[in-house]
């Protein structure tokens, strides 16, 4: 039993660890980001069970160019060509996210719902390990 609890408490360590960065960037986005217009570039996947992922290119400072970034859509996919609305981070421009995955409450929160999955698969484990062990 002692096993199985340490080899839970492992795999709860790698997810948290595994999930933390994704979701430092989410945060730090979703803190201090700013929104702008971009400009859809080029979509690079078109599966239908995931999201489409969207090259676009915005100008946080018209002296310096274009910026562009990768950013994820749900709902809403924009044509080449067209507008949307994506929040980059002034720190690292290159850092962006669409503006409507931002409102979404699970983002920026990837690392606690790991946590809480896999914590609770080890409750489900303990609990049947006592029961029959």
């Amino acid at each position: 039993m002692l096993v199985l609890v340490i080899l839970w408490m492992v795999i709860c360590g790698i997810a948290v660890l595994v999930s933390y960065p994704e979701s430092r960037r989410q945060r730090r986005l979703r803190k201090h980001g700013r929104v702008i217009k971009a400009v859809c570039r080029e979509h690079l996947n078109a599966e239908p069970d995931g999201p489409i992922r969207v090259r676009c290119g915005y100008w946080p400072d018209p002296e310096k160019g274009e910026v562009r970034a990768i950013v994820q859509t749900y709902e809403r996919i924009p044509q080449v060509g067209e507008e949307l609305r994506v929040v980059y981070d002034p720190e690292e421009p290159r850092l962006a996210e669409n503006l409507d995955l931002l409102s979404k409450p699970s983002y920026g929160h990837g690392d606690v719902i790991a946590l809480a999955i896999v914590s609770g698969y080890f409750l489900v484990t303990a609990g049947c390990v006592a029961a029959y062990g």
